[in-house]
């Protein structure tokens, strides 16, 4: 006693499903502050593993914080049937809150990986490329037109699966998808 009537709630996102975790009942404030630590600390770094989750994560942590104050303001346990639950750490001072950083890690390395995009669909004219494949089936990427790798220079690009490029001028590759179908006309390098 004192008991407060609370729910407290947890997310965990998984890529494309998740799951809705809550618990509900009546709680002292110790055993309510113990709840609360897990089930938010368990949702920073289980809750942002889906594209839904990054909405509904932070909800739930808002959620949260609700129940935590309303645990707060009561007083401390007394005459129970049983000692109330270990609190345990702050939630900030727990390893699972680094998964707070979480969003801005996925976010950071998508940023990253399309800045060091270097496949065909990314150049532009005037850039130069190589290609690692074969004739039949090549891989063609850009790179530093300084650097020895360079074998091609990109003359024209078009939009679309129907655009050509003069095949007495230039060497072609082309690439369907089809909004995102391109071709390249590309010059030899000496």
């Amino acid at each position: 006693m004192p008991a407060l009537k609370a729910t407290v709630r947890g997310h965990q996102g998984l890529l494309v499903i998740m799951r809705f975790l809550k618990q509900q009942g009546h709680f002292c404030r110790t055993c309510g502050i113990a709840l609360h630590r897990e089930m938010t600390t368990n949702t920073l770094w289980q809750g942002w593993w889906g594209i839904a989750s990054f909405v509904i994560a932070p909800i739930t942590l808002i959620l949260n914080l609700v129940a935590r104050a309303r645990f707060g303001r009561m007083a401390p346990p007394a005459n129970g049937l049983r000692p109330p639950l270990d609190p345990g750490k702050p939630v900030i001072r727990r390893a699972g809150a680094l998964g707070v950083f979480a969003p801005f890690l996925i976010v950071g390395v998508l940023a990253i990986a399309a800045a060091l995009d270097d496949s065909a669909n990314t150049a532009s004219v005037g850039e130069c490329v190589r290609n690692s494949g074969t004739e039949s089936a090549p891989e063609v990427a850009v790179v530093d037109c300084r650097s020895g790798e360079a074998e091609f220079k990109v003359a024209e690009r078009h939009e679309g699966s129907d655009a050509g490029c003069d095949r007495n001028r230039f060497t072609e590759y082309a690439e369907y998808g089809g909004r995102d179908s391109f071709t390249l006309c590309l010059t030899p390098l000496p």
